[in-house]
Formats: structure tokens, sequence, C-alpha cells
């Protein structure tokens, strides 16, 4: 049997999510404390929840995720708090927390993720978006969470194959619309709508952009590719909008260059500003160093499954390799590369030889200099990867001095 434990200072509050929780088929266990949460946690297996208040009178849910990590525990963290703040989000993401959610919405957000994590084998995988660790990930899926429970329209922002659409899926499933329904529609194909309509009852394309948005009323439609929309498709989408259930949320994605077209008058600012009201940018996976050894072995793990394979790790040789390329094509890319090499081995371990990649690196310009300073350490930490730890090219590309490298490399703790 499945084994819960709720550690919350609050009696009323944590009674009411063992309440929430009566008849789930668990254990549930109640704690005011981390200390005495300790002692019941000994008792613990790999897969059993944990429901922790980030604040607690004898310390926080991230102190308790160190050392569930130190015990190598393999518990289901779910962290709750009465005052979101991307910081305490960020730190409890990066901590291991499967979501950090407002009290106010347990019923509607946490309730149907511990149902749904009892109702499967422990061994799926948890959503690949939260195997990432690095902090311009991190941040984004950090205000994804903190935006999801609202009505906001939604403008996911991001080169092609860094996971936008999962992102606004992942906003759907954890927000209070996610039991009405959800519409995803590529800007890139719409313009075919009509034409797979009963030839016998024509319709024109604006009557089939409005049919599909009243698909999802109430709910949530995702536009994915926004910036593929041509004038006319855009004209019909912002009228469409303009005259829908205005309980319909709009979740968005688009790569960066939809900024310029609004600049340059090819894309409507009326239906640009109107979708962006709350607005996430996913960086490239260039720029995500700390990412690409995980996400590598997430899908080695998942091509042996495929392949019934048995590959055990990545050499040296390959990983040099992966962290020195430029991934043009970001995620979409290296789990291309990394499905050719699990196939092309011969033995348990893939070598530099076994990776083809897509493109070559100097397709894509690495933009590491530092005129952004939340992406500070994965632009260092970047930097130094693509010039093999070479500190005076690094410097170069970073436009900043030794000194303020080997500065800023103390401050974020890198070697």
């Amino acid at each position: 049997m499945r084994q819960i434990l709720i550690i919350d200072d609050n009696v009323s509050d944590s009674n009411e999510i063992k309440r929430l929780l009566a008849g789930f088929g668990a254990e549930i266990y109640q704690s005011l404390r981390i200390g005495m949460a300790k002692e019941d946690l000994m008792k613990f297996n790999r897969g059993d929840i944990v429901i922790c208040d980030f604040k607690l009178p004898d310390g926080n849910a991230i102190e308790l995720m160190e050392w569930l990590d130190r015990k190598d525990a393999g518990c289901s963290v779910f962290v709750i708090t009465d005052v979101e703040t991307v910081a305490d989000a960020v730190a409890s993401f990066r901590a291991g927390a499967k979501d950090y959610i407002n009290k106010r919405l347990i019923r509607e957000l946490l309730i149907p993720k511990i149902k749904t994590l009892i109702g499967r084998d422990y061994d799926d995988n948890f959503p690949l978006l939260f195997s990432r660790k690095s902090d311009g990930c991190l941040r984004a899926y950090s205000v994804a969470h903190i935006v999801a429970p609202t009505n906001l329209n939604v403008l996911i922002i991001g080169e092609s194959g860094v996971g936008k659409e999962p992102l606004a899926q992942e906003i759907y499933d954890v927000s209070t619309k996610s039991n009405k329904p959800c519409v995803l529609l590529d800007c890139g194909t719409l313009h075919y709508l009509s034409l797979n309509h009963n030839p016998k009852q024509p319709m024109t394309l604006l009557d089939a952009v409005t049919a599909q948005f009243r698909k999802a009323q109430g709910g949530t439609v995702i536009l994915d590719n926004m910036q593929l929309l041509s004038p006319d498709m855009q004209s019909i989408v912002l009228h469409v909008l303009a005259n829908s259930n205005q309980d319909t949320r709009i979740i968005t994605t688009a790569t960066p260059n939809i900024m310029e077209l609004v600049a340059e008058g090819s894309f409507l600012s009326a239906l640009f500003y109107k979708i962006k009201e709350f607005t996430i940018s996913l960086p490239p996976l260039r720029e995500c160093q700390e990412d690409i050894p995980l996400l590598a072995d997430f899908y080695l793990r998942h091509y042996n499954t495929e392949f019934g394979k048995n590959v055990k790790r990545f050499d040296n040789s390959s990983q040099k390799a992966m962290r020195l390329h430029s991934w043009p094509g970001n995620i979409r890319e290296l789990k291309h590369v990394v499905r050719v090499a699990v196939l092309k081995s011969r033995g348990d371990i893939i070598s530099k030889d076994n990776l083809e990649f897509d493109t070559p690196a100097s397709s894509v310009h690495m933009n590491f200099r530092l005129d952004d300073t939340s992406l500070e350490k994965a632009k260092i930490t970047a930097a130094i990867a693509h010039t093999g730890g070479n500190i005076i090219q690094a410097t170069k590309l970073l436009g900043i001095s030794e000194r303020a490298l080997w500065a800023k490399r103390k401050k974020y703790g890198l070697k």
C-alpha cells in the first residue's frame, strides 16, 4: 500500500488534505515538524509520497528534500505554500519537488496529481520537463506553475525544438481548467481546416476556426507556432478571439522572431498583445549545459526499451562532443541523435563515433554575452564548455574580464 505523509504545522490544513485523500487506498500520516517527519520517513519506501509545507517551525521543504536525497529515499515530494514566490518555486523544483502549489488550489491541483501518481506504476518517467536542472528552465517551469491556475492568456517563446508545446500542455494539466476541453491547433495548418469539412455543406475558414474554438468553450485552446499565421489568418483568429467565450483560455507558442514580425508590421499587434497577457521564455539547449546529460540519459533509457538494448552510458568522448555541440535543433535534435546512437551501438557504452549530429555546430550563432543577469550561470557554463575549458576564450565570448569571470564562477559555485 502506498504511504503518504502530510507535513504542515497548520492542523486544519493538514486535516483537510487528509480528508481529500481519503479513499485513495493509501496509508496517510501527519507531522507538524520536519524532525517528527523524519522518524516517519525512515519507514517509507521508494514511490511513497510527501506533501510538505514550504515553511515549518524547524526548517523548510528544501532542507527536507536535501535530507531525503542523501538518504536516496526516492519519495515524490509536493511542496505547498500560503504565499507563492518565483524564488521559492525555483528552489523547490531544483531540490527535486514534483510540484509547488498554493494551498488555495489544493483541491484543484494537488489532489488530481496525487490520484494520478497513485494510479500508475512508480517506474514510469515523471514528465520530461521536470528532469531538467538549468536555471533558465527551472525559472520558466516555476513561473508556468504560478500562472497556470489563473485565467491569463500565456505566450511561450522559444526556438524550435525547446519544448514549448509540452510546457503549454503542462500549464493546461495543472490549471483549474484541466477538467474542461483542450484543443490544440497548429497555426501552420489552420488554413486547411475548411477543406476537411463535408463538401456538401461548404464552410468558410472563419466558420471552421470558430468551430474549433467552440469545442474548447470554457476550457483551453493551445495555438502552436503562432508566428506561422498568414496575414489573413491573423485577422480571422483575432476576430474569433474577440467574439469567442471570454472564459476560454489561450496558450500560445511562438519562436523569438515573432517580436520582429510585430515590430515590422507583418504580424498584427492587436492579436499579439491579446495573446501575451503573460510571457514565458524557454532558453535554447546550448544555454542549458546542465540539462544535456540529463536529457541524453533520459532518452538513452527510453530507446533502450524501444530497441530492446541495454546501453548503460555515454563515454567521456561522447559527453564532451555533446557539450561542445551547439544543438541548433535543440531537444528535438538531441532526441534524434541519441536514438540513432542507441540503435547503432554494438556494446553497452556510446562513444563519440556513434553520434551523428543533424547540423554542424557553426550553423547557429552562439550568443554568450552577459546581457541578461537571469541567465548568467547558464551562459558562463555554456561558454566554458564550448571553449573546452579555455578561460581566455570564454571571457571573449562572454565579453568580460578574467577577473570578473573568476568572481562569477566563485559566486555560482562553478569549478
